[in-house]
């Protein structure tokens, strides 16, 4: 028997329910939001348990490639997919051939969760593009496997309980209230464990009021790589660099590790040695992004604005890639906007292509180019003397906040500043436009 898939990673969920309404009046529907709330521990097995988590991680990766193997050669034969109620039921015959009994030993329903993971490995390689599912490797050093249901915790005597392994030392930072939907087991490449608890809250929290957008509660967020933030405010917050810190280290233990000898037990230390140092600067990244983002969720602000960074592109820069990669853009963004969602606050991304750096944010004067290398220049329409990247925030702010205020204005206009008339100024705002006929640019200067 399938169970019903607990693995979505979807933060939030609308479900419908339907009420009857007195006589006379239509059924109304109304709309209540699931609240989904993930936690992260750091757990401590011993010896048995470490060895039945490796059999978990063995079997979930075996019977994911057996089935990424079976719908290959079912579609090489008959050109047609071979459904996920097919390959449960061969995996259920599979589990009882003698040569495979040893699939018995671990949670049978970790198993059906690799089957559900490679359908929608599949879904997401026919519907949104992504890449073709691929073989798993044991040699890969991120190893994990899921478990549904029948999964307890115990705060007191800080243990989880997952089906047949037991009693696992657990470091309980914080608790929560809540069924528990799935949890996820993860080893990282330095050979920590961890679990992430996905909780089903919606009985136990209230879901947040949305805040109004105003004009001067909206902050406007440009990203950089010389400062990691510049806001519209005129704040800058320097970029640590942790990657960058870490370079010399790096590089003096990866020699080490080429130099050990193949498959020795040196070796295998060494490179413990290096994962480590990788996730260490991976954690202080994560780190300082988690503090970041609470210091403005904690602030008077309602609303943020940001650009829709084309990261993947990006980095295919082969002199910057290393630095983008380092200062970690997606996931600031990522932690901003579920943070913002949780409190009723608002982040709206504006296009990735509007011009905030070469348009004044006083008169809406545009300038033709705008090399990297400049980073302060004076408007020759209204004198302002401007820096590169709090001008970029202050133009950020004034499209986001002209978009969900729904008072964006387009004009086509000459290279000069133009001040739109009676319309715009009626409601609130003056709007500057430059560029050709062939591609205008607008600008929405919200006052």
């Amino acid at each position: 028997m399938l169970i019903p898939d607990c693995s979505d990673n979807t933060v939030e969920e609308l479900l419908d329910l339907e009420q009857e309404q007195p006589s006379g009046q239509r059924k109304s529907a109304r709309k209540t939001k699931q609240i989904l709330k993930a936690y992260r521990y750091r757990l401590y097995p011993n010896q048995e348990q470490e060895t039945l988590l490796k059999k978990h991680f063995g079997c979930v990766r075996h019977v994911y490639n057996w089935a990424l193997g079976l719908k290959i050669d079912h579609y090489e034969q008959t050109k047609k997919s071979l459904s996920l109620s097919d390959i449960a039921r061969q995996l259920v015959a599979k589990k009882k051939n003698p040569e495979f009994l040893w699939l018995n030993e671990v949670n049978s329903q970790s198993l059906q969760s690799a089957l559900r993971n490679l359908d929608s490995a599949f879904q997401g390689f026919f519907k949104h593009k992504r890449g073709y599912p691929k073989f798993k490797s044991k040699r890969n050093p991120q190893q994990s496997f899921q478990c549904p249901q029948h999964v307890t915790v115990d705060f007191e005597q800080e243990y989880l309980n997952l089906p047949k392994i037991k009693e696992i030392k657990t470091t309980f930072h914080r608790t929560f209230e809540g069924q528990i939907k799935t949890v996820t087991i993860k080893r990282t490449p330095c050979g920590h464990y961890y679990a992430s608890v996905l909780v089903d809250e919606t009985q136990h929290s209230v879901a947040p009021v949305v805040q109004e957008i105003t004009p001067e509660n909206t902050l406007g967020l440009d990203l950089g790589l010389n400062h990691f933030l510049i806001d519209s405010d005129g704040h800058k917050i320097d970029n640590p660099g942790f990657l960058k810190n870490s370079l010399d280290r790096l590089k003096a233990e990866q020699k080490i590790f080429a130099r050990k000898q193949e498959n020795s037990k040196a070796r295998a230390q060494q490179k413990t040695k290096v994962a480590r140092l990788h996730e260490k600067v991976k954690n202080q990244r994560k780190d300082f992004n988690h503090q970041r983002t609470a210091e403005l969720v904690k602030k008077h602000h309602t609303a943020f604005v940001v650009e829709d960074l084309n990261i993947k592109g990006m980095v295919k820069n082969r002199k910057l890639a290393r630095t983008i990669n380092d200062v970690g853009w997606g996931q600031f963004i990522l932690f901003l906007s579920y943070k913002c969602e949780r409190v009723g606050k608002t982040v709206h991304k504006i296009g990735r292509y509007e011009p905030t750096s070469k348009v004044c944010s006083c008169c809406g004067y545009k300038r033709e180019t705008m090399p990297l290398s400049v980073r302060e220049w004076q408007c020759p329409s209204c004198q302002q003397l401007h820096d590169r990247d709090i001008n970029a925030g202050r133009n950020i702010r004034k499209i986001g906040l002209a978009d969900m205020l729904g008072l964006s204005i387009c004009v086509k206009s000459t290279s000069e500043a133009i001040v739109a008339g009676a319309t715009a100024s009626a409601k609130g705002l003056q709007v500057a436009e430059d560029g050709s006929q062939e591609a205008p640019t607008r600008i929405a200067l919200a006052i």
